[in-house]
């Protein structure tokens, strides 16, 4: 596996600040209020409700309506609460390091149920805002590539553990000053950083 270049890494935050209108923080404030929501596999209408609205500005939806969405989360809910437990609940405390896809695969493979389509985006989006430390995001216009999630997934891992300790530090604390420039508040605790990082270093692989 190739490892992540500091290049790549740069090309893909001067990307990130000048070809989309995401957070300029990296989504820090998103993560610390996604955390406070985290249901813990408890799928209930309350929650869905602010939970949607997010998949729907993430352009997670397309071309299924919100509707449409949420007849199959309500026909899934049980098997869906059920993965959690089995595949997340023993390693959300943890990040992609110390997670395999084997172990997690569970879950996005019930998400996948909700909007079933080939395409890695929503189950990937998904996923990520209840585990981003553990479930990297994928975007087709920032990262494309992949035709599936697990093979998204064992890419970041495989980028990420290809990567010197001393790189992954470095890149860490650029990544932790980026963050605190760039938003309101501190790099929030539980922010997903070997994630993050992977994501913008693939980002800039792509559009170098």
């Amino acid at each position: 596996m190739k490892p992540i270049d500091r290049r790549e890494f740069t090309i893909g935050v001067q990307w990130w600040f000048t070809n989309t209108r995401w957070p300029r923080d990296f989504h820090n404030a998103d993560y610390e209020s996604l955390a406070a929501q985290n249901p813990d596999g408890v799928f209930l209408d309350d929650w869905w409700a602010g939970f949607l609205p997010r998949l729907t500005a993430w352009l997670a939806l397309r071309p299924f309506s919100r509707a449409e969405v949420t007849a199959l989360l309500v026909a899934n809910r049980d098997d869906l609460a059920g993965a959690w437990h089995q595949a997340c609940g023993p390693v959300k405390d943890r990040d992609i390091t110390r997670a395999t896809w084997d172990q997690v695969r569970a879950f996005p493979e019930v998400v996948a149920r909700l909007k079933p389509t080939s395409s890695p985006v929503f189950r990937s989006k998904f996923c990520h805002f209840l585990l981003p430390r553990v479930f990297p995001v994928f975007d087709n216009s920032a990262v494309g590539g992949s035709r599936t999630y697990e093979r998204y997934f064992n890419l970041v891992k495989g980028t990420w553990e290809a990567t010197s300790a001393d790189l992954q530090a470095s890149l860490v604390a650029e990544l932790t000053q980026l963050v605190e420039n760039s938003g309101p508040k501190p790099l929030y605790a539980g922010f997903p950083m070997a994630t993050k990082i992977t994501e913008l270093a693939l980002i800039g692989r792509k559009h170098a």
